[in-house]
């Protein structure tokens, strides 16, 4: 199978907290969404999570970066969603957008460890 990926892809858990921004859905009374990342890049990450999130729904998160030690924060957009189990667990793949120069910055250094 070939890699159609524009940005090398680091396949790692790192804890990540999520706020969701915009969506079309309500989400009731949950504010703060906790999860792992299944991989993560340059341009994005995909997680799992219990909550199904529409494609194009906006969220702000906070990851830490196992590897490096660092914490960042950082905009992203649901570009996919994939039902893993019975509509109970979803893989997600999310865009990262309008990421400060400084964010892409620690992600290349942890990424590549440059």
């Amino acid at each position: 199978m070939d890699e159609k990926r524009e940005a090398k892809r680091l396949r790692e858990e790192n804890k990540l907290f999520f706020e969701i921004l915009s969506s079309q859905k309500k989400f009731g009374h949950k504010k703060i969404f906790y999860t792992f990342t299944k991989d993560i890049s340059l341009k994005g990450i995909s997680i799992r999570t219990d909550t199904f999130l529409p494609v194009g729904t906006i969220v702000e998160m906070k990851i830490k970066l196992e590897k490096s030690s660092r914490i960042i924060r950082i905009k992203a957009k649901v570009r996919w969603v994939k039902s893993i189990f019975e509509d109970e667990v979803f893989k997600v793949g999310l865009e990262f957008v309008d990421t400060a120069p400084t964010v892409i910055q620690q992600l290349i250094e942890h990424i590549y460890g440059k």
